[in-house]
């Protein structure tokens, strides 16, 4: 008898939990949730390429192994060149004085120095007259490079006198090499604060 007792209000708890149930139209609250958010790190943006640098070279380039032309296998000279209403023009012409051929490609860079070797105002910009060329020189043979620059101040400079500090050399950087070869400069003050258009080495 005990066990029947407990069978019925076992069944009895069974249907009363069922009414309960069917009698709430409140929905059974939900177990919270635990959303796992994954961050990916932000990578910094690479700096931007220097305006510096040199011109990509092509394949074609890359495929010669003949070594580049560096500083200690060249010498140069500025030869003077034509000369018009506020303009002037010169070439800078280098050499290889190595053993080997050597090779350049791209315009390089230039610091106009006074006579003690103390930089002096200068801004090398490109002018594509030649653009880069692959220029092979074997020793003793030259390359150049044409430069053109003002004689006329550009308005923030001295009308009386020397526009900017006269120079009385340079440093010539080769394409992709970073140490410089030192060559005369004695043209007197470059204005419009030591603007200089050079162009890529040609032969």
């Amino acid at each position: 008898m005990v066990r029947h007792k407990l069978m019925i209000t076992g069944m009895a708890v069974v249907v009363l939990g069922t009414l309960a149930a069917c009698g709430n139209d409140t929905p059974a609250a939900q177990p919270p949730q635990t959303v796992t958010v994954t961050e990916t790190p932000i990578q910094a943006t690479p700096p931007s390429t220097s305006a510096s640098s040199e011109p990509e070279r092509p394949a074609s380039v890359r495929a010669d192994q003949t070594a580049r032309c560096g500083p200690t296998s060249l010498s140069g000279a500025i030869e003077s060149g034509d000369a018009a209403a506020g303009d002037r023009y010169a070439k800078l012409a280098v050499t290889n004085t190595g053993s080997k051929p050597c090779t350049l490609y791209g315009y390089g860079g230039l610091q106009l120095t006074n006579a003690a070797g103390a930089p002096t105002p200068t801004k090398l910009t490109r002018k594509p007259d030649p653009g880069p060329a692959l220029v092979r020189l074997e020793p003793g043979q030259k390359a150049y490079k044409n430069l053109h620059w003002g004689a006329v101040p550009d308005g923030t400079e001295p009308v009386e006198g020397p526009c900017e500090p006269a120079s009385g050399g340079a440093k010539v950087i080769p394409p992709d090499e970073t140490e410089p070869f030192t060559v005369k400069f004695d043209f007197g003050s470059i204005c419009q604060h030591g603007l200089i258009d050079g162009s890529a080495y040609y032969k």
